[in-house]
């Protein structure tokens, strides 16, 4: 008998602790998605040199390269932010133009 007993409060422990687990606060994603410039906006942009190194605006945010790794600033430096205001800068296109001609609508 005291063999069931200890069975029974054992596997009442168990799924309290599970029923616990469970019920917690939801499950919430840690990833964060960023996207820096691809190779291809890169080689056609033109830099601008902010604290020795070339940025990037790409998708509104200045970026530059810190060794392997991508990084940009959270606030736009107020030097970038006059410059970018001032130099709209064409970019250079190296890819194929579209074959299919004009399209009908």
């Amino acid at each position: 008998m005291t063999r069931i007993r200890y069975n029974l409060v054992k596997a009442a422990l168990c799924a309290g602790a599970i029923t616990t687990c469970l019920a917690s606060a939801p499950a919430q994603a840690q990833v964060e998605i960023r996207v820096f410039p691809p190779p291809a906006f890169v080689v056609t942009a033109s830099p601008e040199y902010y604290e020795g190194h070339a940025t990037y605006w790409y998708q509104n945010h200045w970026y530059y390269r810190d060794g392997s790794a991508w990084r940009y600033y959270n606030e736009e430096p107020a030097h970038l932010r006059s410059f970018r205001g001032r130099h709209e800068r064409g970019r250079q296109f190296y890819g194929r133009a579209h074959q299919g001609g004009l399209r009908r609508r």
